[in-house]
């Protein structure tokens, strides 16, 4: 029994530590903070650029509404995959994402995201994104 609980503590602990400074990492790391679980701070750390320009505008948007004490609990539910990615040179990648988003409707909402990152001084950043629907 002690030997599973120190080989699955290692393994979560070669997980932690894996290098997430590529731009698939970052880029699926922002869909993951930003479109699954609504944490536009987290996904601030992953931005330079006009994506953080665009989040930091977002935030200050919503600081009211979140301050308020009737703020909805209820978030959707988003399933993500990735179906494109593009690299004109080694400094910059796009990546394409499908949304799907269930919520309280019986049709599920599918939305297209693009993440463009970039490498600034050796660290990948999303740079900019946008959504549009099909």
């Amino acid at each position: 029994m002690k030997s599973a609980v120190v080989g699955s503590s290692l393994l979560l602990f070669i997980l932690a530590c894996s290098d997430r400074n590529t731009p698939e990492h970052v880029a699926e790391d922002f869909v993951y903070n930003y479109y699954l679980h609504a944490n536009q701070q987290m996904a601030l750390r992953l931005s330079d650029g006009l994506a953080k320009q665009k989040l930091e505008d977002e935030i200050e948007l919503l600081r009211e509404i979140r301050s308020g004490s009737e703020m909805s609990k209820a978030q959707p539910h988003i399933k993500y995959k990735q179906v494109g990615k593009k690299g004109d040179d080694e400094n910059q990648v796009v990546f394409r994402y499908e949304l799907t988003i269930k919520d309280t409707n019986i049709l599920d909402t599918v939305r297209n995201a693009v993440i463009l990152t970039e490498s600034i001084d050796g660290q990948w950043k999303v740079v900019n994104f946008d959504e549009y629907g099909q």
